[in-house]
């Protein structure tokens, strides 16, 4: 997996892609081509204590990835070789369609809520266990928004709950897994007024390898 999960093109971006029997690794490739991957150092991986490293990864490489502005990709595949062979391809997602913004913490808690607008990415993690991230975003006339999850589907082990709250603490929307996927998408109309769009782990798990892209933006 690559933590964050997505950089910007036009930019290089410190990149942390975890996994196993890293630290031999020789060579980083991206396809499609047009990026610059450099291997900045080594390293072992930090695994919490309620994880096991066969299911999170207990290496890591430290990359420094560079994305031409004009890059006209939504996602660069990234393969590790070493000398044991070359690894399967790592997803790390290029931009969007709308503006893409960095989780600020703390935003642990409605009081702390990190504002957004819409139509908007964020990119972020669940950090530790029990963490969550609160976001807030204010509707002007009655709005159809849809709050997407990407995370699990990108190598994430973070098994998304998405719950939208009201003003006033209720619960308004919710939802763990879209279908066959651990990543969670809520659809719904809601009125004027401000609201809390609250992401946590499932199983309260957090940590480095709980990465994360949520997305916000009005429907039809």
């Amino acid at each position: 997996m690559c933590v964050p999960p997505d950089v910007i093109p036009g930019t290089a971006t410190k990149v942390i892609l975890r996994g196993w029997s890293l630290k031999d690794a020789r060579l980083v490739a991206a396809s499609p081509d047009g990026a610059t991957i450099e291997i900045l150092s080594h390293g072992a991986a930090p695994v919490p204590g309620r994880q096991k490293a066969e299911e999170i990864g207990d290496e890591q490489l430290e990359l420094q990835v560079t994305v031409p502005e004009d890059f006209d990709h939504r996602q660069l595949q990234l393969t590790v070789t070493t000398p044991a062979g070359t690894s399967q391809p790592h997803r790390l997602l290029t931009g969007g369609d709308v503006s893409v913004v960095s989780e600020v913490e703390p935003n642990d808690g409605f009081r702390q809520a990190q504002a957004v607008s819409f139509p908007q990415i964020i990119s972020g993690t669940i950090h530790a266990d029990g963490n969550v991230d609160v976001y807030t975003v204010k509707l002007d006339q009655e709005t159809r928004i849809r709050i997407r999850i990407e995370a699990a589907h990108l190598g994430s082990n973070l098994d998304s709950l998405l719950t939208v709250y009201s003003a006033s603490g209720n619960i308004v929307a919710s939802n763990d897994d879209d279908g066959d996927l651990r990543d969670s998408l809520v659809e719904t109309t809601l009125p004027t007024g401000s609201y809390h769009i609250v992401l946590q782990d499932a199983h309260d798990r957090g940590g480095p390898a709980h990465p994360y892209r949520l997305t916000i933006r009005q429907q039809p």
